[in-house]
């Protein structure tokens, strides 16, 4: 069963400004999936998509398991918002990668990837991390606040 970690706080995040600031169009790739942009100011959390015994599962599974959880889910446009805002982000997340599922992007050798903000010591960076790989217990999904 996927659960909320409730002891980390949530973030919330001002107006967007645009569409995408790093399009991977440009570098070749195709957007397969995109929740578009979210409005307003939304408030987010992290969930943790493994069950319990499991300490890596598919990139497929952990995208299925955030299809299920509570929340909303996140895309491409929110973790960019996060980055031009990355001084709100909870300093309690730098321990995790924040994985936005509902972005998925295809690399032009046809591998399926996501995107992710990874805390680099001195700032957030965004990466992409490819769905065939496995998905561990520092990775958490970003989820939207209903």
């Amino acid at each position: 069963m996927t659960t909320e970690i409730k002891q980390l706080p949530e973030m919330v995040l001002e107006a967007p400004k645009g569409g995408f600031k790093y399009d991977k169009t440009k570098d070749g790739w195709k957007l397969e999936k995109d929740c578009g942009p979210v409005v307003g100011e939304p408030s987010l959390f992290l969930a943790e998509f493994l069950r319990e015994g499991e300490n890596c599962v598919s990139g497929d599974i952990m995208v299925a398991r955030a299809q299920e959880m509570e929340g909303s889910g996140t895309g491409q446009f929110l973790a960019e918002r996060m980055l031009e805002q990355a001084d709100r982000i909870p300093v309690e997340w730098r321990q995790y990668y924040l994985v936005f599922t509902e972005t998925v992007w295809v690399v032009p050798r046809g591998v399926r990837c996501v995107p992710y903000l990874r805390w680099g010591g001195r700032q957030w960076c965004l990466y992409w991390y490819y769905l065939a790989d496995g998905w561990g217990s520092y990775f958490r999904v970003v989820r939207l606040r209903k």
